[in-house]
């Protein structure tokens, strides 16, 4: 399983509007997350009738968050952009193409394994991974002591 650009876009497009200190034009969102202006539209398309993000109008206008990362699980932003999780073909959102459905031995172990799946993704939230960054970010940055650089 792998997730799709736009749903690895739609995260960026969220963290940017975390980290930021009031709406972002979407001409600024695009810029600040490297992508482009189309795609981020899309995205917020989806957001906005999902209730994650408004936008405001105005000169100071632009996009924001419109819940706390906390209650915007990995799970919902898979849903929202991948369809959910598609472990095996037999699974998810779009059409099951598969010749074997009716008498597949395995179906049942995919369907098991695409839940556990969803439900570990569900259960991780996105304030949960902003922060874990950060604290790598953190450990990354060089100690400055009495002007040695260790």
């Amino acid at each position: 399983m792998r997730l799709s650009a736009n749903t690895r876009y739609a995260i960026r497009v969220i963290f940017e509007l975390a980290l930021a200190e009031g709406p972002l034009p979407i001409p600024a969102l695009s810029e600040k997350a490297g992508i482009a202006q189309r795609t981020v539209e899309n995205i917020h398309t989806v957001l906005r009738q999902h209730d994650i993000t408004a936008s405001t109008i105005g000169a100071k206008g632009g996009i924001h968050l419109a819940m706390p990362l906390s209650r915007i699980s990995l799970g919902r932003m898979v849903t929202l952009f991948d369809d959910g999780v598609e472990f095996a073909v037999c699974f998810g959102n779009k059409s099951n193409d598969c010749p074997r459905q009716l008498v597949c031995d395995t179906r049942s172990v995919w369907g098991s394994v695409s839940n556990r799946i969803q439900q570990e993704l569900d259960a991780v939230s996105l304030d949960s991974i902003l922060t874990q960054y950060r604290r790598e970010e953190e450990r990354e940055k060089p100690i400055f002591i009495h002007g040695i650089n260790r």
